[in-house]
């Protein structure tokens, strides 16, 4: 099951208990709905990508991958010359917070921000000034 078709589910049964009006033990439908989740979660991390998927979903070239996986930081199974993975053993890239695209250094904006930590670890309110 994927992430879509478990959401449609959950739709649906939402829709199927408000037109029957139905009343439900909330925690018993948070246990159901949370025992599905692992469910879904599990078979998710089990799943085994290829390298090219592998690097799609890592954000990793797949040298990279490769390379990790000679060197055994990675594991990684051979079926003839393809490399898979299981997704979960599979590392995240870290990504730059500051999504803009430009890689330039604002020193200006750096230095306003840096003042205004300033003001407000000491306490001043907007237009007050801290001596």
């Amino acid at each position: 099951m994927t992430r879509q078709q478990f959401v449609q589910e959950l739709r649906k049964r939402r829709d199927e208990l408000n037109r029957l009006g139905a009343l439900v033990d909330g925690a018993r439908l948070c246990d159901q709905i949370l025992a599905e989740l692992e469910l879904l979660w599990n078979a998710e991390d089990q799943a085994e990508l290829s390298l090219d998927e592998a690097s799609q979903a890592t954000g990793y070239s797949p040298d990279h991958l490769r390379r990790m996986a000679r060197l055994g930081r990675l594991t990684a199974f051979r079926r003839g010359r393809r490399l898979f993975f299981r997704a979960a053993d599979l590392p995240r890239k870290p990504h730059r917070v500051d999504s803009t695209g430009d890689s330039s250094y604002d020193v200006d904006a750096d230095a306003r921000h840096l003042v205004t930590v300033w003001r407000r670890r000491k306490g001043a309110t907007d237009g007050e000034t801290v001596a």
